[in-house]
């Protein structure tokens, strides 16, 4: 029994470190599209990208609050950027998003935030 949580504990730990796509808060059906962004970065060889994609963008005003954050890896091989919600997010009404990618690796990914 042991040997078999074991087992287990293993087996999602490896899917959640390979996992290229994220969710953060629950979208309602009144909920609004309040942006989509896609980041798209050729590969850099020896090195990687840090991409922060940023709601409000500078300069504007967002009154409404974010109920959902959705970031989608675009590539079919989990080769993608590893996604990470650096500030705000669900029940704020700003958010940052940091999409790193992996060494020799482009992104392509798209960041949804929906809101009410």
């Amino acid at each position: 029994m042991k040997f078999l949580t074991s087992l287990c504990l293993i087996a999602s730990l490896a899917t959640i470190a390979w996992a290229s796509s994220a969710a953060w808060g629950r979208r309602n059906s009144t909920d609004y599209l309040l942006l989509r962004e896609n980041v798209v970065r050729t590969p850099l060889k020896n090195n990687y990208w840090s991409v922060n994609v940023q709601f409000p963008k500078s300069g504007q005003v967002n009154k409404r609050v974010i109920t959902a954050i959705f970031v989608y890896d675009r590539f079919t091989n989990s080769s993608g950027a590893f996604p990470s919600l650096w500030s705000g997010g669900p029940n704020l009404t700003y958010a940052t998003v940091n999409l790193k990618s992996q060494v020799s690796r482009g992104i392509n990914s798209t960041v949804e935030i929906y809101g009410r």
